[in-house]
């Protein structure tokens, strides 16, 4: 049990330490683009999918990574009924998964369609 607490530890403050570089960056590319219309952020994340895209897209995966391990640790810490803290951790993972998909399907959408 400790081993598994260490790790979760460790990898809850690797993606916070990943996130401030990907925030930082999205702030400052998001005030830079502050007048431009939907389809202006389209065509500039479809024009620059190395500089814009891949970036996006690790801010959404370690975003909604980190999303899931700190509701984990939430629900352990809350929740006492072993059925409901199963439950929670099903849908806490399945909606990390599902809303994660649907972001990523959605930049490689934009960046190969656009």
């Amino acid at each position: 049990m400790a081993k598994h607490g260490t790790a979760h530890f460790i990898a809850q403050r690797i993606t916070a330490l990943a996130l401030v570089p990907l925030a930082i960056w999205f702030v400052f590319a998001l005030l830079s683009h502050g007048g431009d219309t939907r389809a202006d952020l389209m065509e500039w994340i479809a024009g620059h999918p190395w500089s814009v895209a891949i970036p996006l897209a690790m801010l959404v995966l370690v975003g909604f990574y980190h999303m899931r391990i700190g509701l984990e640790v939430i629900i352990d810490d809350y929740i006492h009924k072993p059925d409901l803290r199963g439950m929670l951790h099903f849908l806490n993972t399945f909606v990390a998964l599902v809303a994660g998909a649907i972001a990523l399907w959605s930049i490689i959408a934009i960046t190969l369609i656009a």
